[in-house]
């Protein structure tokens, strides 16, 4: 956000939310968060740390889709649910946001007020809540930058680097402090707003005209005075997520720029669409939202397409190998006529070191034939051996041959998705995708937040549905995308059967298979794949389909999101979505 953006979205929520409670604090995913307010307009704060596109600002009371709490959500949540907004400031000259709380009365006796602070310092952003003392209590990403750790229980350091702007006022004051230090407006704009300092340039503003704008945006900082403004390429209700704009074509000004940018090149150049709103809050809700809707999309679509692509990679290099494999295995017909020399010459053959010289009993008037033996072994046995290797090969290629069918009949499926990945542009467009993905296999599952690894435990997840099949089986079922990786990946045997409703988000359904039976029992089959069926997206349909496999075919590629699989090998059967009359156990 621009820093002047921020200036007029902290004053007009400052105003709106001062001395209220907060009522909870909701998690949006991708490091955003909504801290919703008790007030008469049911005031929603937006707070996004998320790295590409850091943002502060309210949203009114719209409705959001909001995902269960993250550790970050849950634990902000307890603290600060019920706390009355007492400041809430910006750091002058920094993308820095202090919110001080007090807390309501406790029995635990602790302090009496916090401090909540909002850093948006693109990839360094985070948001750190501070107690007494402005030691640390928590915060919500784990930085890898030594300057900007945030440990628990050290005391809070600002950001550094923005020092010589300490005696910098924010307003018109400011003008003859500007002109000393760094030497004029457009020297200062281009250390704190980026933005505005692109639009002097391509004003071709002189130096008087310069300080005049600076003049204007540091009063309008001073009395609130705002005319926010968003530059798209289109407008913005005819932007689709096909179009993926970039920062450069969807700016959000507090003011309206003195040369609006333009956009194309040649005869295709054309000035940016300007759409006035009455808030600086709304105009980022609109601008900013509409970007990381789109930026979501893209991403999304990208990863699918990633999938698309290395799953024909993997194929093709899976086909070579038993292309290969073939040619090796088809050469064993050169074994059973060096057996075949061995045994018709086995009075005359001359023993040359680790080879027999044979007559070539194919052509008997050509060269002798010289054939690879053990030294150690009589050339009967070594003529066995040879027979018993060209045997094996011989099944070999059989074996190969099937799975060179189905590997180029797989190919030809994925293959033939790589257009359609490529000209994604809607989003049934990638719904169709993920369907035609589905059905060759593929398990999707949300895309959550980038977390740490959790530990790897061979236990049971925490929370897992229990069920007895009619033959005594147990059936364990998945709560959520990481409790799914972990029932698959670490408690689940290869021998194990797994299940999942096709085409649709749900749980993965794991039947313990002790005996090792290739096959499942028809009733213990039919019941799990009920089961996976009903704790489905397609409970409410009367035939699902279901995808059912051994452990052994599951398969996860790095960077897979939390819950989504690759099948290398399943079969499909239709049910009803229902629990068994059993009682469920939750372990």
């Amino acid at each position: 956000m621009d820093q002047f953006l921020l200036h007029a979205v902290v004053r007009e929520a400052a105003r709106r939310l001062a001395e209220h409670e907060v009522l909870r604090v909701s998690n949006l995913g991708h490091s955003r968060y909504l801290l919703r307010f008790a007030t008469s307009g049911k005031d929603n704060l937006l707070l996004s740390v998320r790295p590409d596109l850091p943002r502060f600002h309210l949203l009114g009371a719209t409705r959001v889709a909001e995902l269960p709490h993250d550790r970050f959500a849950a634990w902000l949540d307890g603290e600060l649910t019920g706390a009355v907004l007492l400041a809430l400031e910006k750091l002058p000259w920094d993308r820095v946001i202090e919110m001080r709380f007090r807390l309501p009365r406790r029995e635990d006796g602790g302090g009496v007020e916090r401090k909540l602070m909002i850093e948006l310092l693109g990839r360094s952003s985070n948001l750190i809540l501070l107690g007494p003392g402005d030691g640390i209590l928590g915060h919500c990403r784990e930085l890898r930058a030594e300057l900007r750790t945030s440990a628990a229980g050290e005391p809070y350091r600002p950001p550094l680097g923005r020092e010589a702007f300490a005696p910098v006022p924010v307003g018109p004051v400011a003008l003859p402090i500007v002109r000393d230090r760094f030497g004029g407006a457009a020297e200062f704009l281009a250390q704190v707003s980026p933005m505005f300092a692109r639009d002097l340039t391509a004003s071709g503003a002189q130096p008087g005209d310069a300080d005049r704008r600076l003049e204007q945006i540091l009063r309008a900082a001073t009395t609130g005075d705002w005319s926010p403004v968003v530059y798209s390429a289109r407008p913005l209700d005819d932007l689709r997520e096909g179009d993926l704009p970039d920062s450069d074509v969807l700016l959000v000004s507090p003011l309206p720029l003195l040369c609006p940018p333009r956009v194309g090149v040649g005869e295709r150049e054309r000035v940016l669409v300007a759409t006035p709103f009455r808030s600086a809050s709304e105009a980022a809700a609109n601008g900013l939202g509409l970007l990381e809707r789109l930026r979501d999309f893209r991403d999304h679509r990208d990863h699918h397409v990633a999938i698309v692509r290395r799953e024909i990679g993997r194929l093709k290099t899976l086909q070579g190998k038993l292309e290969s494999e073939m040619e090796k295995a088809r050469g064993s017909f050169r074994l059973r006529q060096e057996g075949e020399a061995l045994l018709a010459g086995l009075k005359s053959a001359r023993i040359e070191g680790a080879n027999a010289v044979v007559p070539d009993p194919y052509d008997p008037a050509g060269p002798p034939m010289t054939v690879p033996i053990d030294p150690a072994l009589p050339l009967h046995e070594s003529a066995r051996l040879l027979f018993e290797r060209y045997k094996k090969g011989k099944r070999g290629m059989a074996t190969i041959e099937k799975r060179l069918l189905a590997v180029r009949s797989r190919l030809a499926e994925w293959a033939a998705l790589q257009r359609p990945a490529a000209e994604v542009g809607t989003p049934d467009d990638l719904d169709r995708l993920r369907e035609e993905m589905a059905r060759l296999g593929l398990v999707h599952a949300a895309r959550p937040a980038k977390r740490a690894a959790p530990e790897r435990s061979r236990e049971v997840p925490a929370r897992v549905r229990r069920y007895t099949s009619p033959d005594g089986l147990i059936i364990l079922v998945g709560k959520s995308g990481d409790e799914n990786d972990a029932l698959t990946f670490r408690v689940a045997s290869p021998s194990d059967f797994w299940l999942h409703a096709a085409g649709r988000p749900g749980a993965h359904v794991v039947v313990r298979n002790p005996k090792r039976m290739t096959m499942l029992p028809e009733r213990s089959l039919r019941v799990a794949a009920e089961i996976a069926a009903f704790h489905s997206g397609a409970r409410q349909e009367s035939r699902v389909d279901v995808h059912y496999t051994q452990r052994k075919h599951v398969r996860k590629k790095k960077g897979m999101p939390s819950g989504q699989v690759l099948l290398r090998r399943f079969r499909t059967i239709q049910v009803t979505p229902r629990l068994p009359a059993t009682t469920i156990e939750e372990v």
